[in-house]
């Protein structure tokens, strides 16, 4: 008696697409023990094996017969070993490898929501390490679209990750990246408009030129630059151009970094476009915070805009109810700490930190504009820590933050840029423990 052993098959391989910020998709795995052949029986006594698929729930599935089935396409995971084509089946996820290259061929770039049919098999794999055991996946084999999607697609969402460069596990935004490779130039346009006056994770940087500039997370996303950049407002103002009200909004822009005592953000956005009636919806959840009046406020808006091949005009627009709630009364708390008080605090810790050197009695010291500039006796600038450009992250243990700051300079002088990481617990009012985290360089 021998076994009989079904190999890796050559799909099953690495695969990246590029495409980042995305749940891991829940695969169920069909395992099986390996198939005993006996030396005397013919291939016709060996029967095949059925099993159970999230597409055909209610029938048995044969290895390796060919089947085709319609479903809800939600996205494309290609973050992982094995790329996953994800969607929905009468409201069930569904999770099939495929091996097609979707950015490069337009037959294959569906967009969430499109229904799709599938030529699909269960295809086998030996589970590494073990060749007792196989493992059973749902292959895709083929796919094309046959409706179009009708409903809201989520460009952005909420989730709770870990930042390395603090430690700690931080609020932050999710992209759609999938739904960005497939962007229509009106689409754009109005998502960039909802985000021209509303935070979106901004800071503070430089450009190519070494100018400072404020980078927007959505801004950079959809390909605009920085906010209040030529490439930017040129953008809007051609798409708005015929909408006279809407420009006016474009005449100002405004600049809300993420450490401003007073700004808001995204929690959440739709879009929906409409091709037949040539509209698009675009749907967000927005919170407010004001640390100088110890508030916060959450609202949720509707635009709708209608669009050509050339232009956009917004038409309506609906705003729900403010809703107000109080934040932390501590006078204790980081979020009743005017960032100015940080400011302050870091700058004394690091000169404590100079002091530690022997030669601190003959450097210079200055502190203008936010900036605290440090030079040797013969007024050579050993180092500038730049404060206009301190961002703040929060974590969960609400009396600590992390503090990181602009270093020009370095352990050596010269133009050497730093990014500076501190953390700040707050004792009380007035006193706070802080502590060097992390310095990287700065490209």
């Amino acid at each position: 008696m021998k076994y009989l052993i079904l190999l890796l098959s050559p799909w099953f391989l690495s695969c990246n697409h590029g495409v980042n910020e995305k749940n891991t998709p829940k695969i169920k795995v069909q395992k099986i023990e390996t198939i005993q052949e006996k030396v005397d029986a013919p291939a016709t006594d060996i029967k095949p094996t059925k099993f159970k698929s999230a597409l055909r729930p209610n029938k048995p599935v044969l290895l390796n017969e060919i089947y085709t089935d319609t479903l809800e396409f939600s996205d494309y995971y290609d973050d992982a070993d094995v790329c996953f084509l994800i969607g929905k089946k009468k409201g069930v996820d569904i999770s099939l490898v495929y091996t097609w290259d979707w950015m490069n061929n337009q037959e294959y770039n569906f967009r969430p929501g499109d229904m799709i049919a599938v030529q699909w098999k269960m295809d086998s794999l030996v589970e590494g390490g073990d060749e007792e055991e196989i493992e059973i996946l749902e292959r895709a084999l083929n796919a094309r679209k046959i409706a179009s999607h009708n409903h809201p697609v989520q460009f952005l969402s909420r989730q709770i990750a870990y930042d390395e460069a603090v430690g700690a596990e931080v609020s932050t935004m999710v992209i759609n990246q999938s739904y960005l490779h497939n962007i229509t130039p009106p689409e754009k346009a109005a998502l960039a408009f909802v985000a021209y006056d509303i935070g979106n994770e901004c800071e503070w940087g430089y450009d190519s030129k070494g100018e400072r500039v404020l980078w927007c997370r959505i801004v950079s996303a959809l390909d605009l630059a920085h906010q209040c950049s030529d490439r930017q407002l040129s953008f809007l103002r051609k798409w708005f151009a015929k909408d006279t009200i809407s420009l006016k909004k474009l005449e100002s822009c405004p600049t809300m970094p993420n450490t401003a005592t007073i700004q808001t953000t995204f929690d959440e956005i739709l879009i929906q476009n409409n091709k037949a009636e040539k509209t698009i919806t675009v749907s967000y959840k927005v919170t407010g915070i004001n640390m100088r009046a110890s508030k916060s406020w959450q609202l949720s808006q509707t635009d709708v805009f209608e669009y050509d091949s050339e232009h956009i005009a917004l038409v309506d627009s609906k705003k729900s109810d403010v809703s107000e709630d109080k934040i932390n009364m501590n006078p204790d708390a980081v979020e009743n700490t005017g960032p100015q008080t940080f400011v302050l605090s870091l700058k004394d810790h690091i000169l404590e930190e100079w002091k530690k050197q022997d030669n601190f009695d003959s450097l210079k010291i200055t502190f203008t504009n936010n900036v605290l500039s440090i030079k040797d006796d013969e007024g050579f600038t050993l180092s500038n820590y730049d404060f206009n450009e301190m961002v703040i992250n929060g974590t969960k243990e609400p009396q600590t933050i992390y503090l990181t700051v602009t270093k020009e300079g370095g352990s050596a002088g010269g133009n050497v840029m730093l990014a500076e990481t501190y953390s700040l617990t707050v004792l009380d009012t007035e006193n706070f423990e802080i502590a060097s985290v992390k310095s990287s360089l700065i490209d």
